[in-house]
């Protein structure tokens, strides 16, 4: 499986299909957050919501640990930079500039006056990176898809210096730089801005577990090496963080454990699985486009419960239909022209020998 928050690839379905699964209830639990507890907090809801999930917050940090392994898989696998790049690029914006789309028209139909961006910030929202850039979010989720980006970028560069192997020094540095901007943040010291957004010393370790685990599953003689790192992304996660990252991070070390060791079969069920799939659509969908949408419901009289029931199933179906209609048509046209020009470049030179 080769399946992120932003990769949708399926190579080895069979052997990582937890995984797979993970990443959709991952997904869904952050739509439950941001529509409970999120919702309530910043706009609040016309009558009592009957639930909240607070804890739905944490399911981004998950999506960075199975990047870390997914995308190191990636890389292992690509014949070339420009096989990763294509394979990036197919699966990320085609659906990611679809949804900015949608998003802003659903915003400027029956949006909230907040939720309405200049016309430079939200054509800045379709480069992916425009809170570097100094734009706003159209959607408040997409902070997480520079950080995907960077990460992915990252990892392209050390894959392209040929240092994969020497992973392990790379997530020493990680952490080392990590500990570093702490250390300048809690002595009222200048760090860089630029150099912690694109080093991602906030969350670098997150994906330093992820690279891990894929390490110590694809390397058995690695282990006693990639526990100790393992313990050393879980310090400087308590060093750098709140408390209860620690907790987060601890929970889905347990998870990706139990996930690679087989024993979490159940997640192998078929509407997981489809969920799974349809994961980076409905991130990219659900939050500005369902606030609109629960407010709305909610100034027609419908109660809280029920509206959020609502938006969640048609965010369901929205997600379904990007997935469907764009994900997956852009991503077969874009590698299959890419696979066209790279045969073509291969098989010149013995064309133009057999002349």
């Amino acid at each position: 499986m080769e399946k992120t928050l932003l990769d949708g690839d399926s190579t080895s379905r069979q052997r990582f299909v937890e995984l797979d699964a993970l990443r959709g209830l991952a997904a869904m639990a952050v739509v439950l957050y941001h529509y409970s507890t999120q919702y309530g907090d910043e706009i609040g809801h016309a009558s009592r919501l009957p639930f909240g999930f607070p804890e739905g917050n944490y399911g981004v940090y998950l999506f960075f640990m199975i990047s870390g392994f997914v995308i190191l898989m990636s890389l292992e696998r690509s014949h070339s930079a420009m096989d990763f790049v294509v394979s990036r690029v197919s699966r990320l914006f085609p659906a990611y500039w679809s949804a900015v789309a949608l998003t802003a028209a659903v915003v400027w139909a029956c949006g909230m006056p907040w939720q309405l961006l200049p016309a430079h910030d939200l054509l800045l929202n379709f480069t992916m990176v425009q809170q570097i850039l100094g734009g706003r979010h159209l959607d408040g989720s997409y902070w997480t898809l520079q950080v995907e980006l960077f990460f992915y970028v990252q990892m392209l560069l050390w894959f392209m210096a040929g240092q994969l192997a020497r992973i392990h020094w790379v997530i020493a540095a990680w952490l080392l730089l990590a500990v570093s901007y702490s250390l300048a943040v809690r002595y009222h010291m200048h760090f860089s801005y630029t150099a912690r957004e694109v080093l991602l010393l906030r969350h670098i370790a997150f994906f330093g577990l992820g690279i891990l685990f894929h390490r110590m599953h694809g390397h058995p003689g690695e282990k006693v090496r990639n526990v100790c790192m393992i313990g050393l992304c879980l310090g400087t996660i308590a060093f750098v963080g709140p408390p209860v990252l620690l907790l987060v991070a601890v929970f889905g070390c347990i998870v990706f454990w139990l996930a690679l060791a087989g024993d979490l079969q159940w997640l192998r069920a078929r509407p997981l699985v489809l969920l799974g799939g349809l994961s980076y659509s409905l991130y990219l969908l659900h939050q500005a486009v369902g606030f609109a949408l629960i407010r709305l419901l909610e100034q027609h009289g419908l109660p809280a419960g029920v509206a959020v029931t609502v938006v969640v199933s048609a965010m369901l179906v929205l997600a379904f239909a990007l997935h469907r209609g764009v994900e997956q048509p852009a991503m077969r046209i874009l590698r299959a022209a890419w696979k066209h020009h790279r045969e073509l470049h291969v098989a010149a030179p013995g064309r133009a020998t057999a002349l």
